[in-house]
């Protein structure tokens, strides 16, 4: 533990940040080190569960003693896996982190200092970056709608608005954040009972930051608190990444929209695959043949397989 955190076992703690590991072994000495640096001289806590089995609850248990593990359940997903983490949690706000996330300095203090400053937003965030100081797009999305899923397949998705701009440089309200790094409310959590778990992994943040909208919340997102997300390190390049993503989406369309509506959301996301695999087998192979054929495995497999995803995540879906 590093000094100046203060770690408490009370009710009405400042804060509870919480960690859903699977198979991040190597990244959790960066992750859970890094947050309690960012958590210098504040009240609050660490949670973490593990959903595999590669060692990493007895890691952190011994390396770092004042985190909160909780025993492993099985492969909850990342919603699933942090409601359980919110039942158990004591602050007043909820901070979910993922675990191929890497706090520098202050940016958990920073984050509950701007949510601070803004008491209408039921949830806030920064904006994250890969290793290499590119943008992760996950922090720059618009909220998935019908219309603009038309518009991406169309080619004109940069016509979509309500996402953090690339270039913002000031705090703007958003429609999404990344659940990578970002904050809600406790009270609001859990008025609104966390994540819905019919999503087992991906979209789940959004279907969120709808309701919060709903609820009559603002979302807020600060760029200049810099997360850095090491996203799809386990392996970027999986098919069946993608097709759970498509899944997700698929989810939402059906949660949210009318069924005519939502099939043509699954449409758009069909031929804006085929789109990707055109241009994969096409112009990019000629400019970057490596990450064309990525590209293009990844697009084929989501759509020989679309009828995995079509309907979206079946009740109660689990992976061992």
């Amino acid at each position: 533990m590093k000094r100046g955190w203060r770690v408490c076992r009370r009710a009405n703690m400042r804060v509870s940040v919480l960690i859903v590991g699977y198979k991040n072994l190597g990244h959790l000495e960066a992750c859970i080190g890094g947050a309690i640096g960012s958590m210098a001289g504040m009240d609050g806590e660490i949670l973490f569960i593990d959903c595999s089995d590669d060692g990493s609850s007895a890691f952190v248990r011994a390396r770092f003693p004042s985190v909160r593990v909780l025993p492993q359940a099985g492969n909850l997903g990342f919603g699933r896996g942090n409601n359980h983490l919110a039942r158990a949690a004591l602050g007043d706000d909820l901070i979910l982190l993922n675990p191929d996330t890497v706090p520098k300095s202050d940016e958990i203090a920073r984050l509950l200092r701007f949510a601070d400053a803004h008491p209408r937003a039921g949830a806030c965030g920064g904006r994250c970056v890969f290793p290499s100081g590119a943008h992760d797009l996950g922090s720059h999305q618009p909220m998935l709608d019908v219309s603009g899923m038309v518009l991406a397949a169309a080619g004109l998705a940069r016509l979509r608005t309500g996402a953090l701009a690339l270039d913002a440089c000031t705090p703007q309200k958003v429609e999404v954040i990344s659940g990578a790094f970002m904050l809600v409310r406790r009270t609001l959590w859990e008025r609104l009972g966390g994540f819905d778990e019919r999503f087992f992994m991906y979209t789940e943040e959004v279907d969120l930051c709808k309701r919060i909208a709903n609820a009559g919340y603002e979302l807020w997102a600060d760029p200049s608190i810099v997360m850095i997300h090491d996203a799809g390190s386990g392996d970027p390049d999986n098919p069946r990444k993608r097709l759970q993503n498509l899944r997700g989406n698929a989810t939402f369309y059906r949660k949210h929209y009318p069924p005519i509506a939502a099939s043509i959301g699954c449409i758009a996301m069909l031929a804006n695959e085929t789109i990707r695999l055109i241009y994969a087998r096409t112009l990019l192979r000629a400019i970057k043949p490596m990450r064309a054929k990525s590209l293009g495995d990844r697009c084929a497999y989501a759509l020989q397989h679309r009828a995995e995803w079509w309907m979206g995540w079946p009740p109660g879906m689990k992976f061992d």
